[in-house]
C-alpha cells in the first residue's frame, strides 16, 4: 500500500512539474515611445529622447515598484535592451503635436518590428501614444503578445497620471499607474 501510495505521488509530482515547465515564460520589455506623439511640452526633442530611455533604465533599477507582474498575475522576466535599443535609433521630427488630435496606432506592425533574443513566451510592452503635459496624462496601450508569432493576445488602450518633479519622473509615473491598474485577462 505503502509502495503504491509512493507511485502515486511521484506521478502527481512529475506531471505537475511538466504542467509548470510548459507554461509559457513572461518577459516584459518596457515602454516603447517610437511611436509617440507628445502635446504641450516645452522640453526639446532630445530632452525627451534622454528621458524615454531613461524611463526603460528606471524599470529595471525600480522593478518592485514598476512591477508587471501585477498585469499579469505570473512572474515577469524584464528585458529592455531590445526596446533602449530601438529608442537610441528614433526620428522624433515629429514628435509634437500643437493641437489634441485623435489617432490609432498599428499595434500589430509595431509589434511585428520588435528584434527580440527570446524566440517562445509572451511578451508585455507599453507603447505610448500620447503623453498630454497640460492635461497630465500618459496614454499607452498595453499589449501582450506571442513571442514566437508575434500574434497580439491582448490590447487595451491605457492612461495614467503624470506627476514628480523631472521630466523622468513626471512621465514614469503615468508608467507607474499603468502597470499598478492594468490587470490582464488572457
Amino acid at each position: 500500500m505503502k509502495k503504491l501510495f509512493l507511485l502515486i505521488v511521484c506521478i502527481v509530482g512529475a506531471t505537475l512539474a511538466n504542467a509548470q515547465s510548459g507554461k509559457d515564460k513572461y518577459y516584459a520589455y518596457g515602454v516603447d515611445f517610437s511611436y509617440v506623439k507628445v502635446i504641450g511640452a516645452t522640453e526639446s526633442v532630445s530632452q525627451l529622447a534622454t528621458a524615454f530611455e531613461d524611463i526603460n533604465e528606471l524599470l529595471i533599477g525600480e522593478m518592485k515598484k514598476y512591477d508587471f507582474s501585477r498585469m499579469v498575475k505570473e512572474q515577469v522576466t524584464i528585458d529592455t535592451e531590445p526596446m533602449m535599443e530601438r529608442l537610441r535609433y528614433c526620428d522624433y521630427e515629429y514628435i509634437k503635436l500643437y493641437r489634441n488630435e485623435d489617432f490609432e496606432l498599428n499595434c500589430n506592425r509595431i509589434i511585428a518590428e520588435y528584434h527580440l533574443r527570446e524566440k517562445e513566451g509572451k511578451g508585455i510592452v507599453l507603447i505610448a501614444k500620447l503623453l498630454n503635459k497640460s492635461a497630465r496624462r500618459g496614454t499607452y496601450y498595453a499589449v501582450v503578445f506571442d513571442i514566437e508569432s508575434r500574434e497580439i493576445l491582448y490590447c487595451k488602450e491605457v492612461t495614467g497620471k503624470a506627476r514628480g518633479f523631472g521630466l523622468r519622473n513626471f512621465w514614469a509615473h503615468s508608467v507607474y499607474q499603468v502597470i499598478k491598474r492594468t490587470k490582464v485577462k488572457l
